[in-house]
C-alpha cells in the first residue's frame, strides 16, 4: 500500500455541516440535501413560535463546528454577533440579494469552489454569496469573505476600524 505524500493534500472532499438560518425557511435545506450535503435546521434546533437572538444559534453553529447560512445581512454589523462568531470560531455564509428562498439554495451550490475554498483557508469568517453579472449578461454565484479573525484582531470590521466596545 502507498503512502500518501505528506505534501499533496487529500483528494476527498471536507465534508462540513451547513447550518440554515430561520430567514431561510423550510425549502433551501431540502435542496442542499438533494445535493448530498450535509444540512442542520434551525427549526429543528429551536421553538419556530419565536425567534432567538442570532448570538444564540451563531453560539451554537460554531460549537457543533457547523458552517452557518443566512439571509441577515445585519450580522455583518452587530458587533456582538460578530464577536460570538469570531471568539468561537464561527464560520457564516451571508447569502445576498433578492431571490425566492429556494434560489438561495441554488446560487449557494452554484458558488461550491468559492466556498469550498474559503472553509480551506480560514478558521473563523464572515463571507458574502451574491450574484455577479460579468460582461455580455453572464450571471454567476460566488462567495468573498468580507471578515477574518486575524482582521478581526486586527480591530477591522468590513474593512475599517472599529469602535472598542
Amino acid at each position: 500500500m502507498r503512502k500518501r505524500s505528506a505534501t499533496k493534500p487529500s483528494r476527498a472532499p471536507h465534508k462540513f455541516t451547513f447550518f440554515t438560518d430561520r430567514d431561510l425557511g423550510k425549502k433551501v435545506a431540502p435542496i442542499l440535501r438533494d445535493k448530498g450535503m450535509l444540512v442542520e435546521v434551525y427549526f429543528d434546533h429551536f421553538d419556530d413560535s419565536r425567534s432567538v437572538p442570532d448570538n444564540e444559534w451563531l453560539l451554537l453553529a460554531a460549537r457543533r463546528k457547523w458552517v452557518a447560512l443566512t439571509h441577515d445581512d445585519n450580522i455583518r454589523r452587530d458587533r456582538e454577533a460578530v464577536r460570538t462568531i469570531m471568539e468561537n470560531s464561527g464560520r457564516v455564509f451571508i447569502l445576498r440579494g433578492s431571490a425566492p428562498m429556494e434560489q438561495f439554495a441554488h446560487f449557494f451550490l452554484e458558488a461550491q469552489e468559492s466556498v469550498q475554498r474559503i472553509l480551506a483557508a480560514h478558521e473563523s469568517f464572515i463571507a458574502n454569496v451574491k450574484r455577479i453579472t460579468h460582461k455580455g449578461g453572464v450571471m454567476n454565484s460566488t462567495a468573498e469573505v468580507m471578515l477574518t479573525l486575524a482582521k478581526w484582531q486586527a480591530g477591522l470590521l468590513n474593512g475599517r476600524p472599529r469602535r472598542k466596545s
